[in-house]
């Protein structure tokens, strides 16, 4: 029996529920800073800045 690869294509995510994650990840940018750990803070940003791109072309 093969596993099956789940991808952020898999489920698009409600207005609401992308506004809560781009919330989460920048708080969980914000937190990397503050740590010193800037390569993640830099990973998290992409992936916020991801996020507000597709709540952009929603509008």
């Amino acid at each position: 029996m093969c596993e099956m690869e789940h991808t952020a294509s898999d489920h698009r995510m409600s207005d609401n529920e992308l506004r809560k994650a781009i919330k989460v990840m920048q708080s969980r940018a914000d937190d990397a800073t503050k740590r010193g750990d800037l390569d993640d803070a830099k990973r998290i940003e992409r992936t916020v800045h991801d996020y507000q791109d597709e709540m952009t072309r929603r509008l």
